[in-house]
């Protein structure tokens, strides 16, 4: 057996190492119990020190609840709201519709000159804005021009008649010198018989019957003559008259010419769009004023649909009363009017109907004008059997309340329609019921209430 021999000197190295090792364990030891010991200290101060505050508070609050002092109590008792109310009465109301919209010129001609020329003249109020009565001058053209037209017509016309009297003076002698041929032919007729009858009894020739019979037709050829010539004086007759209603026609026009030169206002009524001044040249195309029928004034405006129904449930909307009211500068012109006409179609955009209403007595000094805006009244259909009640008396939409032995029961109730600020219902409710004028955020049924005796007034 084979023993192996130790050497001593790495033997003792060997034994100092084991020393080192068992000091280093030993210190790591010693520093985890010490910080072990330190967080176990941690842990008992955050748990301690809550515990602490939890105990000091409930033995405040235990000290508060022994040394806190005696409350009264108090009976509870039911609130009461103070209200006001309305007295319920069934009527037939008929209420005034408010509609707004604005006046249109129920008539409005945009005036051109009838004739064309330089303007040498203008009325005294052809302005922007300008009042004008019938027949006021607006503008006059040059009227020279149109004199000398009617001088040469009037010349033509004169010519014309002279030379019809001509040839009726013609035509007469012509017709009489026809009665006259024929007074020879029944001579020359009556020669030729004589020679026939001569010849035969031998005491005439041959040569005066000859020339007997040359006689008659050169008689005959000149009543033919004749009778051709009063044809056609005849005819140049017909045509000389109607060449003078030609004339005269030309006449006429040309004195309706002269008079246009002068363009008169045809209505009375309100300028506008003025485009013409003196030593301008205007033709019949030239636009030169516009003017407003001041007798002819409309207040357009629109009613819904359910108004219009409701104003057409009797037959027809046109002849209704209307009044048009125009407030400005603190002031209200009120005007008598009707219903004149309905628009011809339905507005796509909003539904209602435009209405005409045309204004009763509208003069030259009536201050409206075209654009104003105005309010326009008219009467509804009417409501029968209807109570009117504050709208602030509406509650959801659909009830009231009335009050029943100092409480409050809720009725449903069902609009008819409106009158202002006020609406017209039916529904649950009598004459003389006590109605709620005013609702409020705790109102409901069941509740107590008290009404003042100087609140309750009648709906009427």
């Amino acid at each position: 057996m084979n023993v192996e021999k130790e050497d001593p000197d790495t033997s003792s190295t060997g034994r100092s190492s084991d020393l080192e090792t068992k000091a280093e364990t030993s210190s790591h030891r010693k520093s985890r119990v010490l910080r072990r010991i330190g967080f176990g200290a941690l842990y008992l101060i955050k748990l301690v020190v809550p515990v602490a505050i939890l105990g000091g508070a409930f033995m405040a609050f235990q000290y508060m609840q022994f040394t806190k002092p005696t409350v009264q109590r108090r009976a509870v008792t039911e609130r009461v709201y103070f209200i006001d109310t309305v007295v319920a009465a069934k009527s037939t109301v008929a209420p005034q519709l408010k509609l707004y919209g604005i006046i249109v010129a129920g008539r409005e001609v945009q005036l051109r000159p009838l004739v064309s020329g330089r303007v040498v003249r203008v009325g005294k109020t052809f302005a922007e804005g300008g009042i004008v009565e019938k027949g006021d001058l607006l503008v006059e053209i040059d009227r020279f021009d149109y004199e000398v037209d009617v001088t040469e017509r009037k010349t033509q016309l004169k010519e014309a008649r002279a030379r019809l009297k001509e040839i009726r003076a013609d035509l007469g002698g012509e017709k009489a010198l026809i009665k006259q041929d024929r007074d020879q032919i029944e001579l020359r007729k009556r020669d030729t018989v004589r020679r026939k009858v001569l010849l035969k009894k031998g005491a005439g020739t041959e040569k005066l019957l000859d020339d007997s019979k040359i006689a008659l037709n050169s008689q005959e050829q000149r009543l033919n003559e004749r009778i051709r010539r009063v044809t056609t004086l005849e005819a140049r007759l017909i045509q000389q008259t109607s060449a003078i209603d030609r004339v005269e026609l030309a006449l006429a026009r040309a004195q309706r010419n002269l008079r246009d030169t002068k363009l008169v206002a045809p209505f009375d009524g309100f300028l506008r769009e003025i485009s013409t001044e003196i030593g301008k040249r205007v033709s019949v195309n030239d636009p030169i004023a516009r003017l407003t029928d001041a007798r002819r004034f409309e207040a357009e405006f629109q009613v819904s649909d359910a108004q219009y129904g409701r104003l057409v449930s009797d037959g027809t909307v046109i002849g209704k009363p209307a009044a048009v009211v125009w407030k400005t500068s603190g002031r209200n012109f009120l005007f008598p009017a009707e219903i004149a006409r309905v628009s011809g179609r339905v507005s796509s955009v909003s539904g209602g109907v435009n209405l005409f209403a045309r204004l009763a007595s509208t003069t030259i000094k009536t201050p409206l004008r075209p654009g104003v805006f105005v309010e326009v009244q008219i009467t509804d259909r009417p409501f029968e059997k209807v109570f009117r009640l504050p709208d602030d008396a509406l509650h959801d939409g659909r009830y009231i309340y009335v009050v029943v032995d100092e409480r409050l029961e809720r009725r449903a109730v069902q609009i008819a329609g409106r009158v202002g600020n006020d609406i017209l219902v039916r529904g649950k409710i009598v004459d003389g019921d006590k109605v709620v004028a005013r609702t409020f955020p705790e109102i409901g049924p069941g509740l107590k209430v008290n009404v003042p005796a100087s609140s309750a007034r009648n709906t009427q």
